[in-house]
């Protein structure tokens, strides 16, 4: 059959003319596009301007700037009343205050008032030091010296300070105010570790306003071995995380003081120790997520491009047109090719991951120590009413005295600690760095992967604790032992595939 003219051009059908002539008149005019321009250009321009303004202004996560080869002599020139910490300007404000009413808070100016009684006499030391071109620095130590030790830095007095390499500050110029501190900080050395601080002024250092004021003060140094340093191994801004050499609540006298502990309750002699490194690798992927994730969901994205330019190939060799493929398919065969590159990328990179998890499997069966897992004396909160428990980790080798002067060492210092500053209960902490040697063999854990809340904890448990292999690593391996029926099933698994293996 065929159509007539009518047929197509009749009343029933649009018009193509028509159609290109309606399409045109819903363009936009040119008004319309610089409203949208001056729009986007607008947020781009606020965008822009906020990560500059926050640029300029620095951050307290980055790491501090790098220190000078050696300490060096400076000569104390004047004290200075230390800043308290910024206060929270919402509680100042109508809106803030309201919320506090609301939520059962106490007033911003009670507030304030409580936190300022709380807060000792501090000051901040100015020093000269003399720099390594021979120009003389005056700065401020970033330690705000407690009042009780302020007669030992006596005007001219000479004390031992860390520099750091590039005194620059980022607050202005304080040549021109009189009797303004110094902007620029230096830390004190080792040599003053027991001075007492009662906080930290890090004014302009890697932040404008960085400041901490302590409940009470203590001794020790709050930067070196426990700040973050840019490094010379890696000047494009590499960092160390380092080992806390000072702690509150005095551990020292704690430890003494434990000469008759209470025993504490433990099962040593049915240890699971690892029977091969298969169970280790059982134990820290049980449901196979990371297997998953990491070999599985890669191969199946590098599948997906393949299947489609075999899609793309079957139409290509098929086309019956005579102009062939347009520039759109073609179009199609390069984004199919870039798709398979960008997953085969991904693929080489989870493998790579994946090899590096068998050697820490491997690591953790061949050095990890077995310990008994406890309950410390404290819950973490985790909001919205949830608490988490934290743990104290016992090496099962220990003799029953040795263990139980750890444990109660370890419970008595996290008592004390919660009522001064917890701040230090959020890393892991070895016993022998609070106590001394004599007390190695047992960890503070604050927490450990797959644990829930307080009230999912069971009451005895196993972890195997591996040391990182470089020694400048942040965090100890922790891997928790299952229990009971899973731990046979996941032990008879790892049989079968030694078994296998051998075969």
């Amino acid at each position: 059959m065929r159509c007539s003219s009518d047929m197509l051009f009749g009343r029933g059908v649009m018009d193509v003319g028509g159609w290109t002539c309606c399409t045109e008149s819903q363009d936009l005019p040119w008004w319309a596009w610089l409203v949208v321009g001056g729009f986007v250009g607008g947020v781009l321009a606020y965008f822009l301007a906020r990560v500059i303004a926050v640029r300029r202004s620095g951050t307290t996560r980055d790491p501090l700037p790098r220190l000078a080869a050696e300490p060096v002599v400076a000569v104390v020139q004047a004290f200075h009343p230390a800043p308290l910490p910024v206060w929270n300007r919402r509680r100042t404000s109508a809106i803030g205050r309201f919320l506090d009413w609301y939520r059962g808070l106490a007033p911003a100016s009670a507030h304030e008032a409580y936190v300022r009684s709380l807060i000792h006499d501090a000051w901040l030391v100015e020093v000269e030091y003399t720099a390594e071109a021979g120009e003389p620095i005056r700065a401020c130590l970033a330690d705000v010296i407690a009042g009780s030790d302020l007669p030992c830095f006596t005007v001219g007095a000479e004390v031992a300070v860390w520099s750091f390499e590039n005194p620059r500050t980022r607050l202005r110029a304080d040549a021109g105010a009189a009797g303004a501190p110094a902007s620029v900080r230096c830390l004190l050395s080792e040599a003053h570790t027991g001075t007492q601080r009662a906080g930290y002024d890090l004014d302009g250092v890697r932040a404008r306003i960085e400041r901490v004021r302590w409940t009470g003060p203590r001794a020790g140094s709050p930067f070196l071995g426990i700040m973050e340093f840019k490094t010379e191994r890696d000047p494009f801004g590499g960092e160390v995380q380092g080992e806390r050499c000072s702690f509150p609540a005095d551990p020292q006298g704690i430890w003494a003081g434990m000469a008759h502990p209470a025993r504490v309750v433990r099962r040593t002699a049915d240890a699971p120790w690892p029977e091969s490194v298969k169970e280790v690798r059982l134990w820290e992927d049980s449901d196979s997520f990371a297997r998953t994730q990491l070999i599985v969901a890669p191969i199946f994205w590098v599948c997906l491009p393949v299947a489609a330019i075999g899609f793309l190939w079957f139409l290509t060799v098929n086309d019956s047109s005579d102009a062939g493929p347009d520039g759109f398919f073609w179009a199609l065969w390069v984004a199919a090719f870039i798709w398979l590159l960008v997953s085969i990328g991904v693929l080489v990179h989870r493998l790579s991951i994946r090899k590096d998890d068998l050697a820490s499997h491997e690591r953790i069966y061949r050095h990890g120590v077995l310990c008994t897992l406890h309950r410390a004396p404290w819950d973490r909160s985790g909001g919205e009413g949830d608490t988490y428990p934290t743990f104290i980790a016992l090496d099962h080798r220990l003799d029953d005295h040795g263990a139980a002067r750890i444990h109660q060492a370890l419970r008595t210092w996290i008592t004390a600690v919660t009522t001064i500053d917890t701040s230090c209960l959020d890393e892991v902490v070895p016993a022998e760095q609070l106590f001394g040697t004599e007390a190695e063999g047992g960890w503070y854990l604050p927490s450990i992967s797959g644990f829930g809340t307080a009230e999912d904890f069971a009451a005895y448990q196993w972890v195997l604790i591996t040391a990182p292999k470089d020694s400048e690593a942040a965090h100890l391996m922790v891997t928790t032992v299952p229990q009971g029926k899973v731990f046979r099933r996941m032990r008879e698994k790892a049989h079968r595939q030694v078994e296998r293996s051998r075969r």
